[in-house]
C-alpha cells in the first residue's frame, strides 16, 4: 500500500494486499488498482431472488486482487457476517457523469486505477457489499 496527496489529502493506493483483507476508511479519497469490468446482473424487484421476473441490469465494477472492508457496526451480532462482509468486487458508481462512463469503457477489461470514496452498501440497489463513488479512472501502467 502506498500513499500520495491529492488536493492536500492523502490518497491510499492499493495494488497488492496480503492474503487477509485490509480495512479502509469510508468517505476519504483513495485509489484502488484492479480490473474494470462491465457485469450483467439482476435488479428490482428482487435483486436476483426471482431471476424470471427481476430486471436485467448492467453495471461497472472493479475486481481487486485481494478483499477489502470498511469499518462496520451492526445492531445485532448475528448480522455481522451478512452486513460487514469484505469483498474483492466493488460496484463503481459512474452514473450521471458521461466523462466517467467514457473512461470506464476505455478501461474495460484492463488494469486501472480508480479514484473515489468507499461506502458500505445501504440498499440492494448498490449491489456489492462495498461500492466506490468514482471521481476518476485511469489506466494502470
Amino acid at each position: 500500500m502506498s500513499y500520495e496527496y491529492v488536493s492536500n489529502r492523502p490518497v491510499c493506493h492499493l495494488s497488492h494486499l496480503s492474503h487477509l483483507f485490509s480495512v479502509l476508511p469510508e468517505d476519504k479519497d483513495l485509489a484502488l488498482t484492479g480490473r474494470v469490468r462491465l457485469v450483467h446482473g439482476y435488479g428490482p424487484p428482487g435483486w436476483g431472488e426471482d431471476k424470471e421476473h427481476d430486471a436485467h441490469i448492467v453495471y461497472w465494477v472493479i475486481d481487486l486482487p485481494s478483499p477489502i472492508n470498511t469499518p462496520c457496526t451492526v445492531e445485532r451480532p448475528e448480522l455481522a457476517e451478512a452486513e460487514c462482509q469484505s469483498t474483492k468486487r466493488l460496484r463503481l458508481i459512474v452514473e450521471g457523469d458521461e466523462g466517467l462512463r467514457v473512461k470506464a469503457r476505455a478501461a474495460q477489461g484492463r488494469e486501472a486505477i480508480v479514484r473515489g470514496t468507499l461506502h458500505r452498501q445501504d440498499t440492494a440497489g448498490e449491489i456489492t457489499p462495498i461500492y466506490l463513488q468514482v471521481v476518476d479512472i485511469s489506466l494502470a501502467r
